[in-house]
C-alpha cells in the first residue's frame, strides 16, 4: 500500500521560483536594445570550473502534517562542461531525525482520536539520478569589496521513496543556486520536489543547503591540459 498521508505535488513552488530566477532576462534584453551600437561588450568566461563534485547537503521536508523531517544528504556529481553534468547518486536518509508538530498528540486530547499509523507515512530514504543543467553564471559584488561568483541549476531526474511500508518510484525536478567559497568548495541551496507513485501519488518537498567539494579542480582549469602537453 502506498503512504496514507499523500500530499498534492507542490509544482508551483518550483515553478515560481523559476520566474523569479529569470523575471530579469526581458529587462536586460530590452536595455540591450537601447544601446549604442557602437559600444562593445565582452562576456567573461567561468572563473571556476567544476568536475568531480562531492556533496554534503542538509534538508528541511515541510510537507507532512505530522512530522516536521529533516534530512542527510550525500551527492555525487559529474560536471561534462559548463553546461550539463549528472548528478549519478543522490542519497537522502531521513529517519531518525524528526520532529513532531504536536498534531498527534493534539487530535488525541481535544477529540479522542488518532490517526491511522502515521508513521507507516513517514519517509525514510530517498534515492535518485539527475540531470542538472547549468544555464546562468554570474557574479555579484558584497558591501563593494568582495565579488561573489555563483551559477543557477535545473535538476530532472528519476529515483525512488522508501517509506515505513514499502519502495515507490519516484520522478523529481529542482532549482538550486550554487555559491563558489574557493576553487574546491562551494556552498548549495536547492529546492527539490519528489513525486511518488504507488495506488496513488504523493508528493515530497525539499529545502536543502550544504557543501561542495570540487575534486580534481585544476583539471577543468581552461588551458590545462595544453600546458600539460607543454610540460611533456
Amino acid at each position: 500500500m502506498p503512504p496514507r498521508n499523500t500530499h498534492r505535488p507542490a509544482g508551483p513552488v518550483i515553478v515560481s521560483i523559476c520566474m523569479l530566477l529569470c523575471w530579469r532576462l526581458p529587462a536586460a534584453q530590452a536595455q540591450e536594445e537601447d544601446l549604442d551600437q557602437g559600444r562593445v561588450y565582452a562576456v567573461q568566461p567561468r572563473a571556476y570550473k567544476m568536475n568531480h563534485e562531492f556533496a554534503l547537503t542538509f534538508g528541511f521536508l515541510p510537507l507532512d502534517a505530522f512530522y516536521k523531517m529533516f534530512s542527510v544528504n550525500g551527492h555525487y556529481v559529474v560536471h561534462f562542461d559548463d553546461l550539463f553534468a549528472w548528478e549519478a547518486v543522490h542519497l537522502s536518509f531521513s529517519k531518525y531525525l524528526d520532529v513532531s508538530t504536536g498534531l498527534k498528540e493534539e487530535l488525541a486530547d481535544r477529540w479522542d482520536t488518532s490517526p491511522t499509523s502515521p508513521e507507516e507515512d513517514r519517509i525514510d530514504f530517498t534515492l535518485d539520478t539527475n540531470l542538472m543543467f547549468k544555464p546562468l553564471y554570474g557574479k555579484m559584488a558584497l558591501f563593494d569589496s568582495l565579488v561573489i561568483h555563483s551559477e543557477t541549476y535545473f535538476l530532472l531526474g528519476v529515483g525512488a521513496e522508501k517509506f515505513e511500508t514499502a519502495w515507490f518510484p519516484a520522478i523529481d525536478f529542482g532549482v538550486g543556486i550554487r555559491i563558489f567559497i574557493i576553487e574546491t568548495i562551494s556552498a548549495r541551496l536547492e529546492v527539490r520536489e519528489y513525486i511518488h507513485f504507488g495506488e496513488g501519488v504523493g508528493s515530497t518537498l525539499a529545502f536543502v543547503l550544504g557543501f561542495s567539494y570540487n575534486a580534481f579542480a585544476e583539471e577543468a582549469r581552461p588551458g590545462h591540459s595544453l600546458r600539460k602537453e607543454l610540460a611533456k
